[in-house]
């Protein structure tokens, strides 16, 4: 033991590390030491003492030789005040309290979560039932639409149409986005059945409609219109870069024709025409007047030419 002690006097670092668990005071040991050679103790005692392992007496030289000295005294006892408080202090009361912060502002992070997210609902609740009471009011079918339906209907196109009670067609039905939409189809299947049709419309008027743009942002639409403008030779970005639909359209600036066949087909027009007098057209979109008067005399003539110079294909 007495070499063990020896040691560890050599090695002041390793003296300090020893003594720091147990909060002794650096002062303590060395008056400890210069007085090493008084001692009354034992060597393996003092030794205990020291490191800690033997709580000190009461009667201990250490403090018969501070007794003298006022000064030392009193730091000797706030010494040992100091390592009294240390070891009354909770270790773990500070984790507690960080615990329990940390759970109150999750709590109230979770609950402003929620308050937000509950108002973004409401919102979009609100939005979806705002556009579902609007309702949209057609315009009234113009004279050759209306005549038009009629041959549609006499021709067997809209048989199958739940819009129409019985035989006799009523035009007050054709005020639905529904009933309309059908009718646009029962045309495009009038224009695969009288494809001879296409071979004697007005160039121009077909033109002035192929200049003017898609009259919605369907993609059918778009790729009839498309097609139509290729049929005149019409380049893309002419009529696509005035369009007031550019910015939401998917297929601005493109070509769709395939490069296999230069031929009218009528299905193609009528799927372009149909919007207009259908008033399917986009809400944005201004149709000039000499647009619609194209639309107007292309529908009379196809009327008129399905009467006399053709038949429906088998």
């Amino acid at each position: 033991m007495a070499i063990l002690l020896k040691s560890i006097l050599k090695n002041q670092n390793l003296f300090q590390t020893l003594l720091k668990p147990q909060f002794v005071s650096a002062s303590i040991i060395s008056r400890t030491l210069t007085s090493e050679a008084h001692h009354k103790k034992p060597l393996s005692v003092l030794f205990e003492e020291v490191v800690g392992l033997r709580p000190i007496s009461e009667t201990s030289e250490i403090e018969e030789e501070v007794e003298g000295n006022e000064l030392k005294r009193k730091l000797f006892e706030l010494e040992r005040k100091l390592i009294e408080l240390k070891k009354s202090e909770p270790v773990r009361t500070k984790k507690q309290k960080r615990k329990v912060v940390t759970s109150e502002e999750t709590e109230k992070r979770q609950n402003l979560y929620k308050l937000f997210k509950v108002d973004e609902e409401k919102d979009i609740k609100k939005h979806s039932q705002e556009q579902k009471d609007v309702v949209r009011v057609y315009q009234e079918l113009p004279l050759e639409m209306v005549s038009f339906v009629k041959l549609l209907h006499k021709e067997g196109y809209l048989n199958k149409a739940n819009f129409i009670p019985g035989e006799k067609l009523d035009m007050g039905s054709l005020d639905e986005e529904y009933a309309r939409t059908f009718v646009k189809f029962a045309a495009e299947g009038f224009g695969k059945d009288y494809q001879e049709i296409a071979k004697w419309l007005s160039g121009s008027d077909l033109k002035k409609i192929a200049l003017f743009g898609c009259p919605s942002l369907e993609k059918r639409a778009i790729f009839a219109a498309k097609t139509l403008r290729n049929f005149f030779d019409i380049h893309e970005n002419n009529v696509c870069n005035a369009c007031v639909l550019k910015e939401k359209c998917k297929f601005p600036n493109q070509s769709v024709w395939d490069g296999k066949t230069k031929n009218l087909h009528l299905s193609v027009v009528m799927k372009v025409i149909t919007l207009y007098p259908l008033d399917l057209t986009h809400p944005k979109l201004q149709v000039p007047q000499e647009v619609q008067g194209s639309v107007s005399r292309l529908l009379t003539e196809i009327q008129n030419l399905s009467r006399t110079i053709c038949t429906p294909l088998a």
